[in-house]
């Protein structure tokens, strides 16, 4: 049993399990149900749209404006002159108008355009990035509680192995065949055990609800490493291959580069505003007046109207060097920019490199932890036989059983952390996917309670 934690400690996460059944998930069912519901990749999406959205509203500048207007106006002018009869007279003028703008050449405008597809080729990067990063974490997540499982089975095993020493032991001490002593040993061991198996409980449960926060879904993974999964490494050419597909696909590689049209982009922005710009206008306008006294006096009462087409050039001359010193500032963007590019290409290539080498590290472990295995568990077996017949001591025993033990941890915490690291390898170069967690399933297989019960895999042994 788990213990027991106030509400007030429960994470949402653990609280959406609590009031919704966990679902046995396979990875490639949790990695799509995250891309479908985990909430940073809907707001990116919405970034993406936002993004979209943009470029329509800088195409609008090269259609045409039409503005219409419309007013009327009520006046009265009122005339005291000595001796006579008060002058006052009212009138009421209104107007109709229709104008219309359109730009002819503005290089400005044309380039602000290009920025803004550039800017959506840019938040298509991060969208894809910001997935790809996802399916780590849920990729990560998942081998991680599998790891933390097979450390708990392990575990398991020891406690139960050590409890059952512990009771053989009391016994013999109570019969006077085993010297108190011996009892502490195996005693110590075992709380020990125990301390170790409560945290790795407490460890899996916190992974549960992490990965169930990705997912936006309550998931515990159901399918786990094939016990003979071939776990290889990569040759020289292989490893040339791959980093020269990073620094082709890879996603910071890609946003860096398109940064970098984006700031040489930004220099073509600067130079545009010296250059002229050719813009043209027209104009309709209705205008009627009528006055309330007198409606025969022409002056008072009138229609009028007039059309006007226009076509204008502006020429920038001198705008107090604002233009030219933004002219200096985007070249210098472009310096930096191109210093990040290099420097992102640098990065990348240690570290697709570096990983390549834990990957290959790992393969070569694998097959030195089950030798050691092999090794250790032919000598448990021995010291136990020779305990048994009174030629080795406890200690040597409970020595040589938490070998065995932390053979075995070692020896799953490697096979986990190669496939961990090979995600984060199809990251690197830009290939991760659904088909490349699809691929992945093929070194997986269903879990099975039978199976699951074995220490050591059988194959181990033979």
């Amino acid at each position: 049993m788990l213990p027991y934690r106030s509400l007030t400690n429960i994470s949402w996460a653990t609280l959406m399990l609590l009031i919704s059944p966990s679902h046995a998930n396979t990875l490639l069912e949790s990695v799509e149900l995250g891309i479908q519901n985990n909430l940073t990749l809907r707001a990116s999406a919405k970034g993406l749209e936002e993004s979209e959205l943009n470029i329509g509203v800088s195409r609008s500048k090269f259609l045409p404006s039409l503005t219409a207007t419309a007013n009327t106006n009520w006046s009265e002018n009122n005339a005291i002159r000595s001796g006579e009869v008060d002058d006052s007279t009212h009138s009421q003028t209104s107007g109709l108008g229709l104008s219309l703008s359109q730009s002819l050449f503005n290089l400005g405008d044309i380039y602000k355009y290009q920025t803004a597809k550039l800017n959506f080729t840019a938040e298509e990067l991060s969208h894809e990035d910001q997935i790809q990063n996802i399916i780590v974490q849920i990729a990560t997540n998942y081998f991680e509680y599998l790891k933390n499982n097979a450390q708990i089975k392990a575990t398991e095993v020891e406690l139960r192995s050590s409890e059952s020493r512990e009771r053989q032991m009391r016994r013999n001490v109570e019969l006077g065949n085993t010297a108190g002593s011996e009892l502490y040993e195996v005693t110590a061991q075992k709380e020990e055990v125990s301390n170790r198996l409560r945290s790795l409980r407490k460890d899996r449960d916190a992974l549960t609800n992490d990965l169930s926060l990705l997912v936006q879904y309550p998931i515990v993974p159901s399918q786990d490493l094939f016990s003979r999964a071939e776990l290889d490494g990569f040759d020289k050419l292989q490893v040339q291959t791959l980093i020269s597909d990073a620094l082709k696909f890879n996603s910071d590689v890609l946003i860096a580069r398109n940064t970098l049209e984006v700031t040489r982009q930004g220099l073509k922005e600067s130079a545009a505003n010296f250059v002229p710009t050719l813009q043209l206008t027209g104009g309709y306008n209705y205008d009627y007046t009528h006055g309330f006294e007198d409606p025969s006096d022409v002056a008072a009462t009138g229609k009028s109207d007039s059309a006007n087409v226009g076509l204008n050039l502006s020429i920038p001359i001198a705008s107090g060097g604002s233009d030219y010193y933004e002219y200096q500032k985007s070249a210098k963007s472009i310096e930096r920019q191109e210093i990040l590019y290099q420097e992102t290409l640098f990065t990348t290539r240690n570290d697709v490199n570096n990983t390549l080498m834990d990957i290959n590290d790992l393969s070569q472990s694998v097959e030195s932890y089950e030798r050691i295995i092999r090794a250790n568990y032919a000598s448990y077996r021995g010291i136990q036989r020779a305990q048994q017949l009174g030629t080795r001591t406890i200690t040597d025993l409970l020595a040589a059983e938490s070998k065995l033990f932390n053979a075995v941890r070692d020896y799953q915490n490697t096979r986990y952390d190669y496939v961990i690291n090979l995600i984060n390898l199809e990251k690197s170069t830009g290939m991760l996917s659904l088909d490349s967690v699809q691929k992945l399933t093929n070194l997986m297989v269903e879990m099975n309670p039978e199976t699951d019960e074995e220490l050591i895999p059988m194959h181990l042994l033979e």
